[in-house]
């Protein structure tokens, strides 16, 4: 059980409380939003939470043993902060979002009661609905390596060991335009040859998508520009004139890192599998089966 402040605690004695909610989200943008239950705009640690959002919370779920406790937030969609495109954007999956009980009259007592992830968010006719899951969460990731040909880590990690950073694998870029929903044209990457970033990633540095990040399907070289088509259904928070990383596509084969990377020693996959067509296999002279090295 957590200990109370003793200020607090004190307050709660007291047998007449002047309690609301506060909340602190942190969005994977790092932009940070504070919203409260009270009607008028409270500060503390430098936090400014605001009364506008109409943040309305529900009973918190809790379960025994290491259960997810679940519990939701709802609120009206009047505030420029939170609007249907960050929403559809998917900028508040997986944000954080500290809960305090705070003593309206001085913010100073105050108990942080607990710290959720936010799992789903949906929105209908201007009121918006999040689940907010607690820190029980990590407990349910699936941990340790697949037993598969292609490889496990992700390109850049530290598992992989490949610079993804340095200019032979990435560059800084600018958007110039934006065609539909799925293609994006960006300078920066003159030099680059075609096909480059396919299976790649871009990612906002600057701008309303600020580290969001997307999957390049397709890169083909334009002159002077280049276009690459996103998975992507809404595009409609990208502006022209952001700045953008690309970087370049691995397929995880043990091939293309041993041909494209010259990284094969770190290759965390097991491409030596026999696949589900091996039994049905029989020497010829195509493939005499003698007992040479299948991958190399």
């Amino acid at each position: 059980m957590k200990k109370l402040d003793a200020a607090f605690e004190a307050h709660i004695k007291s047998g007449a409380t002047t309690l609301c909610n506060c909340w602190l989200m942190t969005k994977r943008n790092d932009q940070v939003l504070g919203f409260t239950d009270h009607d008028q705009l409270l500060e503390f640690d430098g936090y400014e939470f605001y009364p506008t959002a109409g943040f309305s919370p529900s009973a918190t779920v809790q379960k025994g043993e290491s259960a997810i406790d679940t519990s939701d937030v709802m609120g009206w969609l009047d505030d420029d902060r939170i609007s249907p495109l960050h929403i559809r954007d998917g900028q508040f999956a997986g944000a954080t979002v500290d809960t305090f009980k705070v003593n309206w009259r001085d913010t100073s007592i105050r108990h942080h009661f607990r710290r959720d992830f936010i799992g789903e968010v949906s929105e209908k006719d201007g009121v918006f609905r999040a689940e907010l899951r607690s820190q029980h969460i990590a407990l349910n990731q699936v941990r340790g390596k697949l037993y598969q040909r292609t490889c496990n880590a992700s390109f850049g990690d530290v598992d992989c060991g490949v610079d993804a950073l340095s200019l032979d694998h990435s560059s800084t870029c600018t958007i110039e335009q934006i065609i539909g929903v799925n293609e994006i044209v960006v300078s920066g990457l003159q030099g680059r040859a075609n096909g480059f970033a396919d299976g790649g990633q871009i990612k906002w540095l600057t701008g309303e998508r600020r580290n969001r990040a997307l999957q390049i399907l397709r890169h083909i070289v334009g002159d002077p520009n280049h276009s690459l088509f996103v998975d992507e259904t809404d595009n409609e928070l990208a502006q022209v004139g952001d700045t953008v990383r690309v970087t370049v596509g691995c397929d995880k084969h043990f091939s293309t890192c041993k041909a494209k990377f010259s990284n094969h020693l770190n290759f965390r996959g097991f491409p030596h599998i026999p696949g589900e067509a091996f039994i049905l296999k029989y020497p010829s002279a195509d493939n005499p089966l003698d007992g040479r090295v299948l991958v190399k």
